[in-house]
């Protein structure tokens, strides 16, 4: 999410690593899985030691992201797995609710009894319907639990994944009905000179392939139009990234097209395809092509869009209902 300064390289300012230096994540008691990428971020370099971590194993008072009690004496060893250089910790234990971690299973168990979210979801609520709700979450007012958040998405993205200067973003985060278990979540730069609605966004692991994804940007989309803005996602967008949102750009073009506001107009122009939608041109045009509506007059053909409709059932709906939508005046 963060731009990368001139003076600073890549894995300074992200922590990348090539490989996967983390083998699971134990996510509240019951969910476990693997890591996707490496990340340093979360480790004292010299050791490889969660960083939370005095060298003589004791609890960090210098970093409030551990799960334990500060003035608690625990030693714990951190978990490396001897047969590989890579692999830097066994498993990482972190709270569905917080996202604190720690490398001990007990005080993992210890502080979900206890955390403080569990109970109280945080933020303005922005959407609830009977399935879910939306609630948005000021990085600066509520600053350790969206490092957290932070740090947790650089396991599972590969770029775009800022995790310490969260009071520059708004955190629009997706709750599982009844509960306080974040599901999904997308982040907002307060300042873009680029009109962007949306700087990162990320499905949690075990609540994938449940349109939640393509649910956060239509709703980043409402957000701006909300605001009279013609916007978009925060570009470059990664290889995965762009898959996604030509998926979601395509159902917006094609609903407009045919049964909305478009549907009735004999010619159109970017502007008009721009208005209806409140996606920039170039989204559109990079949409139209990979659309492959246009015609050697650059006519939309609107057969095309019809086959893409029939194609992509399971894209061609929008997923947010107006009435449940409960936003800032």
């Amino acid at each position: 999410m963060e731009k990368q300064g001139k003076a600073v390289s890549k894995d300074q300012l992200y922590g990348i690593l090539e490989t996967r230096n983390i083998e699971h994540v134990q996510f509240g008691l019951e969910q476990r899985f693997p890591t996707w990428y490496g990340s340093t971020a979360y480790f004292q370099l010299s050791s490889r030691k969660l960083g939370v971590r005095d060298p003589d194993g004791r609890l960090s008072s210098r970093d409030l992201a551990h799960v334990g009690n500060k003035s608690a004496k625990i030693k714990v060893e951190t978990q490396l797995i001897q047969k590989s250089n890579d692999i830097w910790l066994d498993t990482l234990y972190v709270c569905e609710y917080c996202f604190k971690y720690t490398d001990d299973a007990s005080e993992l168990q210890q502080h979900v009894a206890n955390c403080p979210h569990r109970r109280k979801g945080l933020g303005r609520l922005q959407y609830r319907s009977p399935d879910l709700s939306i609630r948005k979450v000021h990085g600066k007012q509520h600053t350790l639990f969206c490092q957290c958040l932070c740090l947790f998405t650089k396991l599972f993205l590969d770029n775009k994944s800022m995790y310490f200067k969260v009071d520059h973003y708004d955190f629009y985060i997706a709750y599982e009905a009844q509960t306080n278990k974040p599901m999904a979540f997308f982040s907002k730069d307060l300042i873009s000179y680029q009109k962007n609605n949306l700087a990162c966004i990320l499905t949690l692991p075990p609540y994938q392939r449940r349109g939640l994804g393509t649910l956060l940007m239509e709703f980043s989309y409402k957000l701006s139009i909300r605001e009279g803005l013609i916007s978009g996602p925060e570009l470059p967008l990664s290889p995965f990234g762009l898959v996604s949102y030509l998926k979601f750009w395509s159902s917006l073009v094609c609903n407009q097209f045919i049964k909305g506001n478009l549907s009735d107009r004999g010619r159109v122009s970017l502007d008009d395809i721009s208005q209806a939608t409140g996606m920039r041109a170039g989204d559109i045009l990079q949409t139209l092509k990979s659309l492959k509506c246009l015609t050697t007059r650059n006519e939309i053909s609107l057969h095309a869009l019809r086959q893409w409709t029939k194609d992509n059932k399971r894209h061609s709906g929008t997923l947010i209902n107006d009435d449940f939508m409960i936003l800032d005046d």
